[in-house]
């Protein structure tokens, strides 16, 4: 009895042994014999992939018994058990083949690896009713932390690209979106997203939105989610501001510019308004920059786009701060707002000033005058103050300081500018400029230089004159008594 139990013990350990080759054995002569009904055959069963890429199998099935229906299904091992796999004739996934008695059948299967999946080699565990053969996929290389990406293209119904959709991303359908995206002028976004599965909301002014539910993004992989075809709707407006943020001094009026579409396939009336302006504030629309006058509300045909202007008025005495009011476009179709801010800073105002702007001087002699440079604005200092004179050719000018390092509001100072004709300039009016640059800006002021000629020389001309009409009334006496 000892000896039998002995005996069993040793039989199960070996069996024991045995487990782990017959489990892990790839030989697919095992697998394929079976009880000889079905027989399987791959010309290529092992393939090397990128992860996330797709492997393809073709699989010869013979039909050796007589039943003609047999279940297709798959094993997965670890490392490869969020790979999907399925059985496909074409496009169209299978999950049951009828093959005759001695008859044969090719049978495709396709295997989508995760993207994430590290390098080496995973066995695939294939059967065909109570037929089996071993896959393998290689994996050469990994995507794991790699950003996927998305791309869509967005149409109308007519195959128009659509730009400017927006395509909301959602990655949890209880939550605010992840991203979003605007279409371009060929109706196509691609963002990259880090791997998972997103809902797509695609919306615009003028159309009806669309949807796309679970779309597919894998690491380091570009996922093509196709093309949604957007409808238009009967009444919608487009709005485009062009600038949404204004930064104007403290003084003057911010001015917007917008742009007004009827996206809607209707003609449309849009009333114009503003709301949450700050207190003393007054707000405008205008059907351009310069007009006087108030736009309370427009009509467009459909398509029709018009340019408007919305003037923002604050009261006397606003100071430097950011204010923000909304732009309100009521139509048939709804409310359209944006937000608006008008950024109110100090100016820069530097004024440049002399006693007087006509001097004279002699021929040989020099002018010099006093200039007075002061910071009239209320953003800040003026800094790096430089002098640049412009003379006729042959004259010399100095500036003395040659720069001033900084004013600060309300701040002044002087500098003295002298500047010399040659010696052999004719006598007659010039013009001498003085440019003063700052790093905030720049200003220039003219000035009339006369250069008289040498009191010894007028002296000369008028006793030479005088030489003249003296021989004149001689000669004329003269010959007059003759």
């Amino acid at each position: 009895m000892n000896k039998q139990i002995e005996r069993g013990l040793a039989a199960l350990c070996a069996a024991l042994m045995l487990l782990p080759l017959l489990v892990a054995a790839p030989a697919a002569a095992l697998d394929n014999q079976a009880d000889g009904k079905v027989s399987i055959h791959c010309d290529f069963p092992g393939q090397v992939i990128e992860a996330g890429e797709t492997a393809t199998f073709t699989l010869s099935v013979t039909n050796n018994g007589n039943a003609d229906q047999m279940n297709l299904w798959t094993e997965s091992f670890v490392g490869s058990r969020d790979w999907e796999m399925r059985f496909v004739d074409g496009e169209a996934e299978v999950n049951k083949v009828s093959i005759p008695a001695g008859g044969s059948k090719t049978v495709t299967l396709r295997v989508e690896t995760a993207a994430d999946t590290q390098v080496g080699e995973y066995p695939v565990k294939a059967h065909v009713g109570d037929g089996s053969v071993w896959l393998h996929v290689s994996i050469s290389k990994t995507h794991t932390g790699e950003l996927g990406t998305l791309e869509l293209t967005v149409t109308d119904k007519d195959g128009e690209k659509v730009k400017g959709a927006s395509v909301l991303i959602y990655e949890d359908k209880h939550a605010e979106p992840s991203d979003k995206v605007m279409t371009t002028a060929d109706g196509k976004i691609s963002t990259g997203l880090p791997q998972g599965v997103y809902d797509l909301v695609i919306e615009k002014a003028g159309y009806k939105g669309a949807d796309k539910k679970d779309v597919k993004v894998k690491c380091g992989i570009t996922t093509d989610a196709g093309t949604v075809m957007l409808e238009k709707s009967p009444y919608a407006a487009e709005v485009t501001i062009k600038s949404p943020t204004i930064t104007t001094p403290v003084g003057k009026n911010a001015v917007f510019e917008l742009i007004l579409k009827n996206a809607g396939t209707g003609d449309d009336t849009y009333v114009l308004s503003t709301k949450d302006l700050p207190e003393g504030w007054y707000a405008r629309y205008k059907e351009s920059a310069g007009a006087s006058g108030d736009l309370s509300e427009i009509f467009l045909r459909a398509g029709e786009e018009k340019t408007l202007y919305l003037e923002a008025i604050p009261p006397y005495g606003t100071g430097t701060d950011d204010y923000t009011f909304q732009t309100l476009i009521d139509s048939a179709a709804g409310q359209y707002s944006d937000e608006l801010t008008a950024k109110i800073r100090g100016s820069y105002e530097m004024r440049v000033s002399a006693d007087r702007y006509r001097y004279e001087t002699d021929m040989g002699g020099t002018v010099s005058f006093d200039l007075k440079v002061r910071n009239a604005g209320t953003a800040g200092a003026l800094t790096g103050i430089g002098f640049k004179v412009m003379a006729p050719e042959g004259w010399s000018a100095t500036v003395t300081p040659t720069n001033i390092t900084s004013l600060q509001p309300g701040e002044r100072d002087t500098v003295k500018v002298t500047v010399a004709p040659p010696s052999s300039i004719v006598a007659s009016d010039y013009k001498v400029s003085v440019k003063v640059i700052s790093d905030q800006g720049e200003q220039e002021e003219e000035f009339r230089i006369v250069v008289k000629e040498q009191s010894f020389a007028a002296v000369l001309g008028v006793l030479l004159l005088v030489a003249i009409a003296g021989g004149v009334w001689y000669y004329f006496r003269k010959y007059q008594r003759r």
